[in-house]
């Protein structure tokens, strides 16, 4: 007999659950997205033929126009259908086989609100409307073109094939929003960047659930003409192209609101030596709040931005702005406090935006941690509440209340930490925290997207979580996840079945067992296993034995499917790469097990021959990988950045080519890391939390060693923690500022290789590194590794205690000749994070894990 392992029962009663679903009936037969506030079912349908007409009501605009369009394209995506489009004025009588969308002062709409006794009330003024379908026709009615607009875009959903004719099922419903602001906001900053084509399908996506606000977050991707460095081969946006997009949304009712870093995260900027001066420190990721050039270049940037988007808000972000009185501010942040000196920061940016006819929005994760500002600033700056892990309850949003503050609350599609998005976490973080925002007054929901670490988690995926948005955003206290997820699949794969089995996959590839961490996937395969709240074992049978049923489930699905068959590249690919990674998973563990196990000796060739042959597939099935991914990407997206990305598949096929070299021959498992060692000076106590012990925050290195002959390659590799520069012989070869962040660009400068060859002479030597560290419980550190090859012969010059270390230095410490003898010897430390050992043959730097 068979038995089905655990992981595969859950897997299959998390699949088979979303089936199970349809057993019974839902709340909303409709599958609206979002749910009507007002629903009564009629009996008659109404049937769309090639005679129906769409009527615009007198006094119509071109916006009433421009959603009959819409309502035309959806007809002509399901069968090909144009409506002719007329006004009201140009025909006689009004019977039937019409649809009918005007305001109520239009004539046929005055007669029958009249006839049907229906009112539409002050909550309908703004964005609310009246939808009757009958026998006869369709009747849309509102006050607002907006909400003529909502109008239509709930009957596009409603539209539903019957053999050879389109219906319309018989309904009236009186609905509108709860919540004002709704919408998403959209990292562009750190990864990718869409095309045109893309933002306008993400801006059309957002427009038929009703949500009515994009919001780009911008840190160096736009092209600012008074300073043309920034963004510059980022996938940089122009002004042109962003009031396109702008002119372009806003016929979908839509408003573009701008997020621009106006303190923290500028890391992308700072980082370009043209732009270190600006810094709090050498590598901070926030702006010196105290020199009056920033505030001339915020100007300049803000006014740019401000004259590309029509909105009149503009959200100058300011948030995890902790490096703040570490570096250049730290004396007026002591004769101060941190929420003064914030203060005084956010009141210089509002005189800004004001001088640029803007509002301000803020996010507010720097006012709650102090909350003193809430006190020092004005009470028109609207905030934006975010978090983003699952919660039962967000008591920020009585914070807000009780300040007295205008506030959106702002959770997130949990799409930042690996290839699919935590869905689990996102349901239960945008229903709840809209729904505590909405309880305590707020103005609505702007959820996030980020990202981080390149981008490498495709857009494409995330619209799942903007519907959801939409739904939580119409009815912040009704929103019902099960519902829901039927009316969704339903509609995104086009027809009941493709729904179930759509529905099936997202909870495969959904499961908590089944996703994987970026920090995983690209791990060193000879590391020991990253902490994992769950264990690998567990993630791995699941990986294994769910995987190949999701691939099943995505074969049948490309053949039912009738709408957004594209998506269905983007789920193979996550399946796939899945695949892979549970491979590598039981690979690495395998190879860790066979190479310690000492005991058992019979056939342990044989069995390491057949490891190292599987390890050569999972390389070979890592580049067809790559090139899929790449392909995805340029779908959607400008091909700047691109290039990260495809260094991480390089990187992780060089450590499997490099392990299997290596193990060929090998009695144990050779050692990843970096054999060059960190260190301090012997006063310091880097990474100890404790306001009371010492930190050496910079200090001077340096060694000396003897050269032969001249070297035919000298490769020289410089990390710091978190400040360097080195010298050869008293000559600068370069420095690295680069720290721990979230921007895949910032990280791969974290790490410097130069060829200094030239620089050396027979004889004495010196390599000398000025280190600093700005970090509140840091010390300065460093990590060098010089190779000197010549012919066949390698040296090697690493960090560790026999160096010289001291807090200052004088001018000739550089020099080979330099006496250092009253100089203390550095200690060698543990570092936090894994190193990679480089390949200075081929020229690959260190990589730094997390």
């Amino acid at each position: 007999m068979r038995y089905i392992t655990p992981v595969l029962s859950l897997a299959l009663i998390l699949s088979l659950a979303a089936l199970g679903q349809q057993a019974s009936p839902t709340p909303n037969p409709l599958r609206v997205i979002p749910t009507p506030q007002e629903f009564t079912p009629r009996s008659a349908p109404f049937k769309i033929t090639s005679q129906t007409r769409i009527i615009l009501g007198s006094g119509a605009s071109g916006d009433d126009r421009f959603a009959a369009e819409q309502l035309n394209d959806e007809l002509s995506t399901l069968r090909e259908l144009q409506l002719r489009i007329v006004r009201e004025e140009s025909i006689r009588k009004i019977t039937s086989g019409y649809i009918f969308v005007g305001s109520p002062r239009s004539s046929f709409a005055q007669r029958w609100l009249t006839s049907a006794g229906i009112k539409l009330g002050p909550e309908l003024r703004a964005e609310g409307y009246i939808l009757s379908v009958d026998a006869q026709g369709v009747v849309i009615v509102a006050e607002s073109p907006r909400g003529r607009f909502y109008g239509v875009m709930t009957l596009l959903q409603m539209l539903e094939q019957d053999k050879r004719s389109l219906l319309l099922p018989g309904a009236l419903i009186r609905d509108w929003p709860l919540q004002a602001i709704r919408g998403i906001t959209d990292d562009l900053s750190r990864g990718q960047v869409s095309t045109m084509d893309n933002f306008k399908k993400i801006i059309r996506f957002l427009a038929r659930y009703k949500l009515n606000v994009y919001s780009p977050y911008i840190e160096d991707i736009f092209v600012f003409q008074s300073h043309p460095l920034i963004g510059k081969g980022r996938g940089e946006l122009t002004a042109a192209e962003m009031k396109e997009l702008d002119a372009y949304a806003k016929r979908f009712h839509v408003e573009v609101i701008p997020i621009f870093e106006t303190l923290g995260h500028w890391e992308n900027i700072l980082i370009l030596p043209r732009y270190v001066q600006y810094g709090e420190f050498p590598g901070a990721h926030t702006l010196n709040i105290s020199d009056e050039a920033v505030y001339r270049m915020l100007d300049e940037m803000i006014g740019e931005l401000s004259a590309a988007f029509s909105s009149p808000y503009f959200n100058m972000a300011a948030d995890e702005s902790w490096d703040v009185g570490l570096g250049a501010n730290k004396e007026r942040v002591a004769a101060s406090d941190l929420a003064t000196v914030h203060a005084e920061h956010y009141s210089r940016v509002f005189d800004i935006l004001k001088k640029h006819r803007k509002k301000p929005m803020m996010y507010g994760d720097v006012l709650l941690h102090n909350p003193a500002i809430l006190d020092k600033i004005p009470k028109d700056v609207i905030i934006v509440d975010w978090h983003y892990g699952a919660s039962d309850r967000y008591p920020s949003t009585e914070v807000f209340r009780n300040a007295g503050f205008p506030y959106v609350v702002s959770p997130a599609v949990w799409n930042f930490t690996g290839p699919f998005p935590n869905y689990l976490n996102t349901v239960a973080n945008i229903q709840n925290l809209t729904r505590d925002g909405y309880l305590n007054g707020s103005r609505g929901i702007l959820t996030s997207n980020w990202n981080d670490y390149g981008g490498e988690a495709l857009r494409e995926l995330n619209y799942y979580g903007y519907a959801w948005t939409a739904e939580c955003a119409w009815q912040p206290l009704k929103a019902d996840v099960s519902s829901f997820n039927t009316r969704f699949f339903w509609q995104f794969f086009g027809n009941r079945h493709a729904g179930l089995l759509g529905e099936a996959v997202y909870a495969l590839l959904g499961n908590p067992l089944n996703q994987m961490n970026w920090h995983e996937l690209w791990r060193h395969p000879l590391l020991p296993e990253r902490p994992s709240t769950i264990p690998y074992v567990l993630r791995t049978s699941s990986l294994q034995s769910s995987i190949p049923l999701a691939e099943q489930l995505l074969s049948q699905l490309a053949s039912l499917t009738t709408r957004n068959q594209e998506h269905l590249f983007y789920l193979n690919f996550i399946a796939r790469l899945s695949h892979w990674f549970a491979t590598k998973l039981s690979l690495s563990q395998a190879l860790g097990r066979l190479w310690r196990d000492t005991l058992h000796s019979v056939d342990r060739d044989s069995a390491k021959q057949a490891l190292l042959v599987c390890a050569g597939a999972l390389a070979t099935d890592l580049k067809k990988l790559k090139e899929e991914f790449s392909l995805l990407w340029l779908k959607t997206n400008r091909k700047a950045n691109l290039q990260y990305l495809m260094l991480r598949y390089d990187r992780q096929s060089d450590y499997w080519e490099e392990t299997l070299r290596e193990l060929a021959g090998a009695q144990e498992l050779p050692d990843p890391t970096i054999p060059s060692r960190w260190i301090y000076h012997p006063d310091g106590n880097p990474g100890k939390r404790d306001t009371t012990a010492r930190q050496v925050r910079r200090a001077f290195f340096r060694t000396t060693f003897p050269v032969e002959r001249p070297a035919s390659s000298a490769k020289l590799q410089l990390i710091g923690d978190t400040y360097a520069k080195v010298w050869i012989n008293g000559v600068e070869v370069g420095d690295v500022l680069g720290r721990r962040s979230l921007s895949l660009f910032v990280e791969h400068q974290r790490v410097k290789l130069w060829e200094v060859g030239s620089l050396l002479k027979p004889g004495a030597n010196a390599i000398t590194v000025e280190a600093a560290n700005f970090d509140q419980f840091g010390s300065a550190g460093v990590n060098v590794l010089l190779e000197i090859r010549n012919g066949e012969t390698t040296d090697t010059v690493i960090t560790d205690p026999t160096w010289s270390v001291a807090e200052s230095a004088t001018d000739r410490w550089k020099s080979p000749e330099f006496d250092d003898r009253t100089w203390k010897r550095a200690v060698a430390l543990a570092y936090p994070y894994a190193v990679i050992r480089p390949n200075l043959v081929t020229g690959r730097p260190s990589w730094i894990e997390r």
